[in-house]
């Protein structure tokens, strides 16, 4: 920490503890901030939740900026400092402000909530992907609600109603308004009709009555799409309006589960990172290029944040990968060669298994086995930095 704080700079970190020396400083801060929020009276979203809030995020945005503009967090909003700059940027030329809420830290979490006072809140589910920090899953649920708790009584509570620990906290909502997304028919908004349309991406019925047409390739995507929905009806927004906005206007960002094309292959980029909850749907989205290709590869890194569960993660991985239609399995890294010893234990014959300790050898391993009417997807924990490798191999092809 730094002398800056002392001066008043309310841009300065506060995303460590605030206990000590300068906590009376980051307390300062804090009230300031909130007081600044609270000068402005548009729609506020916070989206919180174990993965897909980018997407979420992305997809609302460009739903909501056909009618004015949208104050957005960054990427990769992790700490508390992340809000409290991005509401110091607000001012009287947005019409919205859209929150991403990845903070672990529970205290951190509260301190954010607090201050960016949203009054829609959308949770898109409770995973794993905290537990080595928060312990288990009720306590990373307990986390959340904190974002539900601190609804103003007109607010809108937006909720997975097909993940059962988001679902209940409509119990806890001090506002009626409470919105529920998902597959099962008794929410207000659900998909139905779902088509899995390789590389042109995902259609299904909203409701058993509105086409929706998606680029984005695995289910997970069709949840990011619902809360999206939800809260951009809530605001007033008419299902045309919608399905325009998302068809003509959203498009995955890099490295994030976005298709690239070229001379008879598709690779699907999961490459930005790898947690615990986005492996399993990442390798669902390349199953359902089965139809569509004759030759399907998984090149898979290590997966991030597991601990001393790690091996036995890596090993269930491979268990699950061993029932898809994968043809070949290539991994990248220490543990996720574990990956393919799970699959061994399961299924002998019918896949191709390859493990490789750095990019040379990956390079050499792709190429061996890539061929025309192939899609390949890659994926592996950000530390890895297959994003640099893959912008370099698709030069290549």
């Amino acid at each position: 920490m730094n002398s800056k704080i002392k001066t008043g700079l309310y841009l300065d970190e506060i995303s460590l503890s605030s206990e000590g020396e300068f906590e009376e400083y980051v307390q300062l801060n804090l009230r300031k901030i909130a007081e600044y929020r609270r000068a402005f009276d548009i729609p506020v979203i916070g989206i919180s939740g174990a993965d897909g809030k980018t997407t979420t995020k992305r997809m609302l945005s460009s739903i909501l900026s056909t009618r004015g503009s949208v104050l957005e967090t960054p990427l990769d909003c992790s700490t508390a400092t992340g809000v409290t700059s991005t509401l110091l940027q607000l001012n009287n030329s947005y019409k919205y402000a859209i929150f991403e809420l990845g903070i672990i830290n529970p205290t951190q979490f509260e301190m954010a909530v607090k201050v960016a006072s949203p009054n829609i809140a959308v949770i898109t589910n409770i995973g794993e992907a905290q537990l080595t920090t928060l312990g288990d899953k009720f306590k990373i649920a307990d986390a959340k609600l904190e974002l539900i708790r601190k609804l103003p009584q007109n607010g809108f509570a937006v909720l997975n109603m097909d993940d059962d620990l988001v679902s209940e906290m409509e119990k806890l909502s001090p506002t009626s308004h409470v919105i529920k997304f998902g597959l099962n028919e008794n929410s207000h908004f659900y998909a139905s009709n779902i088509n899995f349309l390789g590389p042109k991406g995902i259609s299904f019925n909203l409701n058993n009555s509105y086409l929706f047409h998606l680029p984005v390739f695995g289910s997970a995507s069709i949840y990011n799409a619902l809360a999206a929905i939800s809260v951009a009806r809530a605001l007033g927004f008419e299902f045309q309006e919608i399905q325009n906005s998302l068809h003509h206007h959203f498009r995955q960002l890099k490295h994030r589960g976005d298709l690239f094309q070229k001379n008879g292959i598709n690779i699907l980029d999961h490459t930005y990172d790898a947690s615990v909850n986005s492996v399993t749907k990442a390798c669902e989205s390349l199953a359902q290029f089965k139809p569509f290709s004759e030759n399907l590869i998984l090149v898979i890194g290590d997966v991030r944040n597991l601990g001393p569960k790690s091996k036995q993660f890596h090993l269930n991985l491979g268990f699950y990968i061993s029932a898809l239609p994968i043809d070949c399995v290539i991994t990248i890294g220490k543990n996720s060669k574990y990956i393919n010893e799970g699959i061994k234990k399961i299924n002998h014959t019918n896949k191709k298994l390859e493990s490789c300790y750095d990019f040379p050898q990956l390079r050499k391993t792709i190429q061996k086995n890539l061929k025309p009417n192939t899609t390949m997807l890659l994926m592996g924990s950000k530390e890895l930095k297959l994003t640099d490798f893959i912008e370099n191999f698709k030069k290549e092809l």
